[in-house]
Parts: structure tokens; sequence; C-alpha cells
């Protein structure tokens, strides 16, 4: 059964989406849902390299600008990242806001800022969620880490107070 903790990510989740440590979340992937205007949820996978908290209460998302996810928080979609970490499912349900960012890793990407409303943490004991979604790209991992050193980079540089992301 799934908790609502309110609207701040417990500081371990904060930490999971700092863009540090890129290196051990390489192959780790979120599924973020958005409503289409068909009326049926949209899930699009979101990978650390695409996803960086500034706070709490704030997170900034690069997807592909002409994606089905980026066209729904255009229209006002709400968005809900779903994961698993620590032994539990987690869906944080957020209000996106598009933001202007014209840093060269941001070609073709399309930035918006998630503003968290509700933390549910899911459970149910003694179960325990073991695993995610995950991906390999086989030979390619330099690279891909590269890319989103690049992106994490260019999405701390949308924060004003950078201290809080690093």
């Amino acid at each position: 059964m799934s908790t609502n903790l309110g609207p701040t990510l417990p500081a371990d989740l904060v930490e999971l989406f700092s863009g540090r440590d890129l290196g051990q979340r390489t192959g780790h992937a979120y599924l973020l849902v958005t409503h289409g205007q068909d009326g049926y949820p949209h899930p699009c996978i979101v990978t650390p390299g695409e996803l960086v908290a500034g706070d709490a209460t704030t997170l900034r998302v690069a997807l592909y600008a002409e994606s089905t996810a980026t066209r729904n928080l255009r229209a006002g979609s709400g968005a809900t990242l779903c994961l698993v970490h620590d032994g539990a499912a987690w869906y944080v349900k957020m209000d996106p806001e598009a933001l202007i960012a014209d840093a060269p890793a941001f070609e073709g990407q399309a930035v918006f800022t998630l503003r968290t409303r509700h933390v549910l943490k899911d459970v149910e004991p003694p179960a325990e969620m073991t695993s995610g979604l995950g991906f390999r790209i086989p030979g390619d991992e330099e690279a891909v880490l590269a890319r989103w050193e690049r992106m994490v980079h260019a999405l701390r540089e949308t924060f004003p107070d950078q201290s809080e992301v690093r």
C-alpha cells in the first residue's frame, strides 16, 4: 500500500537524482508517465543522465523535443515519475513547466522544471522491491556516460543556486 509522504523528496531520492556518481547509475532507468489528449497514460523512459534534482521539491528533466511526453507536458499534463529504490516502489507526482534553455547539450531536447506535489512510497512488508527498469548498451557505456555528464552539467546550470545541486 502506498503512503503519501507529502510534496518533499526524501534525502536519499534527492541524492539519487543529484547527477553525482553517474558511473554507478549506468543501466538504471525510470518511468515518467504523462497523459495524452486521448486520455490514456503515456509512459516514457528517463535515465539518470536526463534528470537532476535542484532541491527536495524541484527537478529538471530533458526529453526529446518532438516526443509524445514533451507534447503532453507542454499541453499541461501532470507527470508521475515511477521507480524502485531501497526496497520500495516510488511514485513522484509533479507539475511541469517548460524552461527555455539553450545550452549546446540541449540540442534536440525540451527541458522542463518538475515541481513535486505528492511523493508516494509503496511497500508491502515483508515483500521488498528488488528492481525497476534497467538497460544496457553493449560496448557503448563510455559514450553514454559522457553524454549523461554533459546533460547533467547543463541541467545543473539551469538552477540559480549551483550550491544546491553539486
